[in-house]
């Protein structure tokens, strides 16, 4: 079944498939200075129900993680200043890519090359492909009842996701922007472990939205989730070199397996 893009993404609004334009130097500009692009409305209504529909079909086959890090997530201290800061609790599923309708709507976008020259074009990036890890190229975080995302920095310099459907309550995306490197960093993040609030900024959770965020420099989480409807975040992921996948061991922490399902339903083309 072919699935024309232009019934998912509001092209109108969001002309992502002209770079060369007003539009996508704006969200350039904007990724630079705060490190967030953040296009609300940008999945059609009536496309949203049916990915909607189509993710919660595959969420029998998410696998849970439950663990703990620091913020910087390592095994040592960033440096002395952090050597008090208390662990940070995650607990968040993944359905993995090959767990995705091959014919679905998901696969159509991740798949459609515009979409993926505007995001490397918004990250200033010369050379942007798709991720080729059969696990991880395009999977969806599903946080139930219970689950967060602690403090952290995220290991990799960038994440696109979309929001595709919000807990009753809580699950708010909360970030410290581009705080990483600054002579401020150490006391800013302990003040915010702390519980202060000074330089939080929340990112409303509008379901459709598409958002592309610098993860690596800006401390960030997701709050915990009350209620018993599912936060649903599709992850898109890219790479600046062709055939990149993650390691075996990655794949094994997140998806519970190292290589492709026999009986998976998507897979890379």
């Amino acid at each position: 079944m072919h699935i024309d893009v232009s019934d998912i993404i509001d092209l109108e609004r969001y002309p992502v498939n002209r770079i060369e334009n007003v539009f996508a130097g704006q969200c350039r500009d904007a990724y630079r200075k705060t490190g967030i692009c953040l296009l609300e409305g940008f999945v059609r209504d009536s496309a949203l129900e049916r990915l909607v529909v189509e993710v919660q079909g595959c969420l029998e086959h998410a696998f849970f993680c439950d663990g703990s890090h620091n913020a910087y997530l390592s095994e040592s201290p960033a440096c002395a200043d952090m050597r008090h800061l208390r662990q940070e609790r995650t607990f968040v599923g993944s359905v993995p890519y090959d767990r995705l309708p091959e014919y679905g709507h998901l696969n159509a976008l991740y798949l459609w090359d515009p979409l993926k020259d505007f995001i490397g074009f918004v990250l200033d990036k010369p050379e942007f492909h798709r991720f080729a890890d059969p696990l991880g190229a395009c999977s969806v975080n599903v946080f139930v009842e219970g689950g967060v995302h602690g403090w952290h920095f995220d290991e990799s310099e960038y994440t696109v996701t979309l929001m595709l459907q919000a807990p009753e309550a809580g699950g708010e995306f909360e970030c410290v922007p581009l705080v990483r490197g600054t002579e401020s960093e150490f006391q800013t993040v302990n003040a915010v472990l702390d519980g202060g609030r000074e330089n939080v900024l929340t990112l409303p959770f509008t379901p459709g939205a598409l958002l592309i965020f610098g993860g690596k420099q800006s401390l960030h989480r997701v709050a915990p989730i009350l209620g018993k409807r599912p936060r649903l975040v599709p992850v898109l992921c890219y790479a600046e070199q062709p055939g990149m996948q993650n390691s075996e061991s990655v794949r094994k922490l997140f998806w519970g397996r190292t290589g492709p399902d026999p009986d998976a339903l998507a897979g890379l083309p």
